[in-house]
């Protein structure tokens, strides 16, 4: 019965994304680009994998967006594709994190849990142990520029669906989504930075 599920949600998704491609060439993943945040995504094979990267420039320093992307409880109010984030366990630089996602324009959300490697605040990586999808692979790296006052944001992420879901499909919706999910980062963190800035005490302009 569990197999029938998912074979029957892989089949929907499927479906769904070839529909998603009947009607679009790419015009869903262009507003985000149009307004110039995040960078067009591009494809990187590493480790025998092929990987849908994403950049963009943040105006916060890389302990302002670390502290975004590892307050995981929290997550699905910051990025529009996470319908629920959990932490399961923590093990310091290791944790087990679950995750319910609802991609863009496919109906239904699907959930997996992921083991997350953080060495902070520079990068993170994470890898599937359980749930939906076949593989999911992926790495946040932050390198600091202008002083560390700016940091660049990389974003990468593979997903292998399973015999049920195409490859090219699932990279087409990741490039889809990636943008969204860079420029909301983006505002976040840059929102946290603005406020950190405002409330610094003013005692040396007072004198």
């Amino acid at each position: 019965m569990v197999t029938s599920k998912k074979t029957k949600a892989a089949i929907t998704l499927a479906a769904s994304v070839l529909a998603l491609m009947s009607v679009s060439t790419g015009s869903l993943a262009q507003p985000a680009l149009a307004r110039g945040h995040a960078h067009e995504c591009t494809e990187e094979l590493m480790h025998g994998k092929i990987y849908t990267v994403s950049k963009v420039t943040v105006k916060a320093s890389p302990d302002k967006v670390w502290q975004v992307l590892t307050d995981y409880d929290n997550a699905s109010r910051v990025f529009p594709q996470m319908k629920k984030c959990k932490l399961m366990q923590d093990h310091g630089h290791s944790k087990i994190v679950k995750h319910v996602i609802s991609p863009s324009g496919l109906p239904g959300s699907y959930e997996y849990t992921v083991e997350v490697k953080e060495s902070a605040p520079h990068s993170m990586e994470w890898h599937r142990i359980s749930g939906a999808f076949k593989q999911v692979d992926g790495y946040w790296k932050l390198e600091p520029l202008d002083g560390g006052r700016t940091t660049l944001v990389t974003y990468a992420s593979h997903v292998d669906g399973g015999i049920f879901i195409p490859q090219a499909l699932v990279r087409r919706q990741c490039k889809i989504d990636m943008p969204g999910v860079l420029n909301t980062l983006k505002a976040q963190s840059e929102s946290i930075a603005s406020v950190h800035i405002a409330g610094r005490p003013q005692e040396s302009h007072n004198q």
